[in-house]
């Protein structure tokens, strides 16, 4: 018979992971909620789930206070869905969320960056996975969890080709150049040509093994945080999403129709795209020009 005295309270940690497996997220989503509390459970995820109160979710929060709005309401999200839970569990008794609001977060605008600059960047970039990494993000407009999900099994080598893990979990296909083909064949070298697991991975072998998504070797797949700390190293100026952004933008001055540009992007609807079409100064001039010269000879 068990004493009391050996008995071990349900720590934060582990009643997350309960949650995590037993909630019918889509894979992103839990990857995503994964990745948004991380830092709380760095710092509490050892003690009890008792010890989860409003002012230690409020400290939680005001550390979050210097992200953009979109990604401090991600995380509140994230919060509340497992506050929530915990309730329903009866392992908390009181809301602890119910007074902290979302940020207003305003009107989005796509933030495109010019194209040379980007791609002078990307050419100075020496470290054979970063280079193929935000290369392929550029060359065909991923969003950053796309390709950071890939698997090396999603890749037709032929076809040049990649099956992706789309918004929402839909599922949609990539073409990718040659130059890009190249760089992946010289990162995977770097691996010792691996024919499956994740595409991208770290440079030293998880510490958590259990946990975490792993290739043959140990190492384990990169996340949106490391990969968003590697891109501040080359641009400290720049945001890791505005090279989707500029891919978009770039191929909407450049012939793309609105469905092509919906393809490509991955984008659901034609409204999704008209921040990428209604502003783009270079789309409006080939147009006016265009209807100048049906215009002169007529």
């Amino acid at each position: 018979m068990k004493t009391h005295a050996s008995f071990h309270p349900l720590t934060l940690a582990s009643a997350f992971e309960q949650f995590l497996e037993v909630s019918s997220f889509a894979r992103r989503t839990r990857e995503s909620y994964a990745e948004d509390l991380a830092p709380l459970l760095a710092e509490a995820g050892q003690q009890p789930v008792r010890t989860l109160t409003t002012g230690v979710l409020q400290a939680f929060l005001a550390h979050q206070e210097s992200l953009a709005p979109a990604t401090y309401n991600r995380r509140l999200a994230a919060l509340r869905s497992f506050t929530c839970w915990l309730r329903e569990q009866g392992w908390v008794a009181e809301a602890l969320l119910d007074e902290i609001e979302r940020k207003p977060e305003g009107n989005r605008v796509a933030r495109a960056l010019d194209a040379q600059n980007v791609e002078a960047v990307l050419r100075k970039i020496e470290d054979p996975r970063d280079r193929a990494l935000f290369w392929l993000i550029y060359d065909g407009g991923l969003r950053s969890q796309e390709a950071l999900s890939i698997d090396i099994e999603d890749i037709s080598w032929p076809d040049r080709s990649i099956r992706l893990h789309g918004k929402g979990d839909r599922p949609r296909e990539m073409f990718f150049s040659r130059a890009v083909g190249t760089l992946l064949d010289k990162y995977l070298a770097t691996r010792g040509n691996p024919t499956s697991g994740p595409l991208f991975v770290t440079h030293r072998k998880a510490r958590l093994p259990r946990r975490a998504d792993l290739d043959a070797d140990g190492y384990a797949r990169l996340s949106y945080r490391q990969a968003d700390t590697l891109w501040k190293r080359y641009t400290p100026d720049w945001d890791l999403h505005q090279l989707r952004h500029t891919a978009i933008s770039l191929r909407a001055a450049h012939d793309y129709t609105e469905v092509d540009l919906k393809r490509f992007s991955g984008h659901t609807s034609l409204r999704s795209l008209e921040r990428y079409i209604a502003d783009n100064r270079e789309v409006a001039k080939r147009k006016a020009r265009e209807w100048e010269r049906r215009e002169r000879f007529q």
